[in-house]
């Protein structure tokens, strides 16, 4: 993920956390990018398995953009909807993090059937590449 990011920074030539994102943590910061990485509203919108990584609060004159690492009990629709207001009404960019949801629960599933049935795959490498 943080190569996809790097990439894409270096190809669209913009910067990985403008306006308010910048004075989030640098934690914040360093988990959006090993676990998102930055897409267009509308493909968001299209694909039910990818959940934003950021929300807008509305501020009089001002919009303030905030990292959410773990999303909202309100739900992926009303964060979505309110980030979409707020590209429509030229607040912010149309490119927002987004982390795929489904997919990693798919790896992350796989692996545990496969720590359940084969046992520690890294330790049967470290052994094998041993001989022991």
């Amino acid at each position: 993920m943080i190569l996809r990011n790097v990439i894409w920074c270096k190809k669209t030539k913009t910067k990985m956390f403008s306006g308010t994102l910048t004075s989030e943590s640098i934690g914040k910061k360093f988990l959006v990018l090993i676990t998102g990485y930055k897409m267009n509203i509308s493909k968001v919108k299209e694909k039910w398995h990818i959940f934003p990584m950021e929300d807008v609060t509305d501020q009089s004159v001002n919009i303030k953009r905030t990292l959410v690492v773990v999303p909202h009990d309100e739900g992926r629709e009303k964060i979505v909807e309110r980030l979409s207001k707020a590209i429509d009404e030229g607040k912010i960019d149309r490119y927002i993090w987004a982390t795929p949801g489904l997919p990693m629960l798919i790896f992350v599933t796989l692996g545990l059937i496969a720590a359940l049935l084969l046992g520690d795959l890294v330790w049967l490498l470290v052994r094998s590449i041993l001989g022991a």
